[in-house]
This record gives structure tokens, C-alpha cells and sequence, in this order.
């Protein structure tokens, strides 16, 4: 792991003005470089699978389908389970790590952030929190997911919705900002 990451990973805060910064945006290089790529192929292409390995750092297992066009920032901060579906057009800004577990659906232009602005020193400090998708959740069409949320089990989250805080089990949210509309 770089210091980019371990002060990522250790502090959830980082500043573009200090050294370590550049291992951070050499990432964000590559794994650009890589989803330009991988949203310019067909998911049928024969290198298409070996493409989004090589962009996630990691053996993707062949149940997951990654349908182009694609972008991911970090790709390797990228946790992918089994059986995954993400659908055209999906953002993710991974700095601060995403995990997806097995059986989720992510719907059409989904953004997915990890990262932040600060409010007073947003052109140079930036702040990182992990957002975890639990097991055979939905995030439908359009839908935000902001940084530190957590989507539990079975949860489905509405088109167009923008997630701010963590959502239980079995639960359906739709909004702006996400609210429970209902229980499964």
C-alpha cells in the first residue's frame, strides 16, 4: 500500500498539497487510463474481463457483469463479490474504498462516492469514508450514494435517490435525502 492510502485509510483525511498526494493521483491516472479502456469495448470483447482485472487489482470472479460504459477512479480500492451486476454508465470515486458484496444489482448511472470536499479548504483537503453494499441489495437508476454509507442486506434503494446516512435490511428508501418508505 502507498501513503497515500495508509493516510486514507488512517485518518480519512488527506490534502492535495503535501507530497503523498501524487501517489494518489497516480492511481486515479491508471485506473482512468483503464476505465476509458474498458467503457470503449463491447463486455463481450475477448479482453474485456482481463481489462476490469487489471483495473481492480484482483482475480474478478466471471459472474460479475460490468456493462460499459464504466468509470472508477481507484480501481484498486475495489471490493467485488460474487454474482454482481452494474449496469451502464456507473461513477464510482473509490479513494476511500467501496465494497459491493455477492448478488448486488447496481442500476444505470449510479454515482458512488467515498470522497468529500472540505467545506472550509475544499480545493485541498478532502475527506474519505467507505461505503459498504451489502449482500443482494438494489440501487436502481440514477441513484446517489454519498460517503460513510452503508446499504444493508436485501435493501433496495428508488430511483433517483440520494443516500446520505446507512440504510437497515430489508428496507426500500427513496428520496432526497433517502427516507424508509418500507420494509420487505
Amino acid at each position: 500500500m502507498n501513503a497515500f492510502f495508509e493516510k486514507v485509510d488512517r485518518d480519512g483525511v488527506a490534502r492535495n498539497d503535501e507530497p503523498y498526494f501524487q501517489e494518489g493521483l497516480d492511481e486515479i491516472v491508471r485506473s482512468h487510463e483503464l476505465s476509458l479502456k474498458i467503457s470503449a469495448k463491447k463486455p463481450t470483447d475477448p479482453d474485456y474481463h482481463d481489462l476490469l482485472c487489471e483495473l481492480f487489482q484482483a482475480k474478478l470472479d466471471p459472474s460479475v457483469s460490468i456493462v460499459s460504459p464504466f468509470y472508477c477512479d481507484n480501481g484498486s480500492r475495489m471490493r467485488l463479490g460474487k454474482n454482481i451486476t452494474i449496469n451502464k454508465g456507473a461513477t464510482f470515486l473509490s479513494a476511500g474504498i467501496i465494497e459491493i458484496e455477492d448478488g448486488v444489482l447496481i442500476g444505470p448511472d449510479v454515482r458512488i462516492a467515498t470522497v468529500n470536499h472540505d467545506l472550509e479548504d475544499r480545493h485541498h483537503q478532502f475527506y474519505f469514508k467507505k461505503v459498504t453494499i451489502k449482500k443482494n441489495a438494489w440501487i436502481c437508476i440514477g441513484a446517489i450514494i454519498c460517503p460513510g454509507v452503508t446499504i444493508g442486506e436485501n435493501s433496495v434503494v428508488a430511483a433517483g435517490a440520494v443516500v446520505t446516512k446507512d440504510v437497515p435490511d430489508n428496507a426500500v428508501v427513496g428520496g432526497n435525502p433517502a427516507k424508509i418508505i418500507r420494509y420487505l
